[in-house]
């Protein structure tokens, strides 16, 4: 091993020292736009809202102006001269448009390194901010041949047009040249967090699909778990309760941990999702407090009662998806039963339009469908592969039918009760957009379900008590469900 002196050591460490210096001497500096300063002017012709005072969530049925300007900046935060069109977004939500000089579409020329304009958007919520890029895009008026659209490689990378060339932000883009991918962002223009009658969207579908949202839980009065289930829990806006669409279920793919019904939900989160037409919030986060028994009352509001008006109008029942409700009064199907339907005729022990037995109804079987066909047009059928495969089934009274599932009241089996009356049917309502019979009351536990034969309740159980098994203080598993 070969040693060095003192002074060795300090020339080697002057010498790597020049040579770094040498080697920095050959990077060139950083040079033109690094990003862009945003500012919002104003938002509707007003002073932009402040934190204290947020515009109401915007569930995509407005629209918004935000007045912008824009200056390029250097690396080094000195504004500079930038000639370009850039993009203007939003997150979250949409940019419908740019007006102002240089605008197309949604996108702005910057010209000497500054634009100003006005982005109407739609769909924000929450902190908004408005993004701006270069892509390297180009736009050309209709009618006009663009360059990535022309069939020739126009700059020589051997890549032709879009999409096949990454400079080719869009088909109408006149530019094959990357741009400079310069981004900026303006301060927060603040809206309200969604409320959950925001992301049903008070209607058949959310205005917020595949977003991850955070849902306001600062409300007069408060988020309530009315139901745990095997796959997540549903949640009812306590201060909603005259509008209706107060209600989402969430999907935990599993019995959610540290949580019972009565919880009260102080912060949630999640994915917005539509599945087959039922309003869900995916991956959740969600964090809970509770009353404790003897100190504080559940507050699971009391169930809303469905007529057959009710039940026989999309919209009304809309408003109540993943709601508490019930039903009084319908008899279980009398026709429904394990054994293959013959000629089409279903009854009591024959209910079954899996007639080759492969575990499903093949709806391009003209057999199969026909069976189907005839289970689903009589009140008194349900058909037995759905029921064998999900659980539901139909209960009717008089010209109205509707799907229950009792799964989570164990002592009682269905198809030892068809035809038979059932006083009361609480639960959770849930809707599925496949077959005729869309919505389906889900019970929670034995006490939703009333009748006078085995498997049920005598009477109607208070939501304060049903299904309801409330924290003590010397709760030994109160972390644990």
């Amino acid at each position: 091993m070969k040693f060095f002196t003192a002074p060795q050591r300090a020339s080697l460490g002057l010498a790597s020292l020049l040579a770094l210096a040498a080697c920095s001497d050959q990077v060139p500096l950083p040079s033109g736009a690094s990003t862009f300063r945003v500012v919002i002017t104003q938002v509707n012709g007003a002073d932009a809202p402040s934190d204290d005072t947020p515009l109401p969530a915007n569930r995509g049925d407005r629209e918004d102006t935000w007045a912008f300007e824009i200056e390029a900046r250097s690396p080094y935060g000195e504004p500079v001269d930038f000639n370009g069109t850039v993009r203007v977004s939003v997150e979250p939500g949409t940019v419908l448009g740019v007006t102002g000089e240089g605008a197309a579409g949604r996108n702005i020329k910057m010209v000497g390194g500054k634009a100003k304009g006005v982005a109407t958007v739609t769909a924000v919520y929450g902190p908004a901010r408005l993004w701006i890029d270069d892509l390297g895009y180009t736009p050309v008026p209709l009618g006009e041949k663009p360059a990535c659209s022309n069939g020739k490689d126009d700059d020589g990378d051997v890549l032709i047009d879009f999409p096949a060339d990454p400079g080719c932000a869009f088909a109408d883009d006149d530019n094959e040249d990357v741009g400079t991918f310069a981004a900026g962002i303006s301060p927060p223009v603040h809206y309200e967090l969604p409320r959950i009658s925001d992301i049903q969207g008070l209607g058949a579908a959310t205005p917020f699909p595949y977003e991850a949202i955070e849902i306001n839980t600062h409300r007069p009065k408060p988020l309530v778990v009315t139901r745990v289930a095997s796959d997540g829990f549903y949640v009812t806006d306590l201060s909603e309760a005259a509008t209706g669409y107060n209600h989402i279920f969430a999907f935990n793919f599993s019995t959610p941990p540290g949580m019972r019904v009565c919880d009260r939900v102080t912060f949630l989160t999640g994915t917005v999702v539509e599945f087959f037409g039922f309003t869900e919030l995916s991956f959740p986060s969600y964090v809970v407090s509770y009353p404790l028994e003897g100190e504080e009352t559940c507050e699971v509001p009391e169930p809303t009662v469905l007529d057959d008006a009710t039940i026989g109008n999309a919209d009304a029942m809309e408003k109540l998806e993943s709601g508490l409700v019930r039903i009084e009064g319908f008899r279980v199907a009398t026709k429904f039963g394990p054994k293959p339907v013959v000629d089409n005729i279903p009854d009591a022990d024959h209910s079954n339009c899996d007639l080759n037995g492969d575990g499903q109804v093949d709806f391009e079987s003209q057999a199969e469908g026909a069976c189907s066909d005839a289970c689903a047009a009589d009140a008194e059928c349900t058909e037995w592969t759905s029921y064998s495969a999900r659980g539901n089934y139909k209960v009717f009274k008089g010209n109205t039918q509707i799907q229950i599932q009792t799964g989570t009241a164990a002592g009682f089996d269905p198809t030892g009760h068809k035809g038979e009356t059932l006083d009361a049917v609480t639960g959770t309502l849930r809707n599925f957009s496949g077959g005729s019979l869309n919505w389906t009351v889900e019970t929670r536990c034995s006490d939703d379900l009333v009748c006078q034969t085995q498997g049920c309740v005598k009477a109607t159980v208070p939501s304060t008590k049903a299904c309801v098994r409330l924290r003590t203080i010397d709760d030994n598993d109160q972390g644990s469900n």
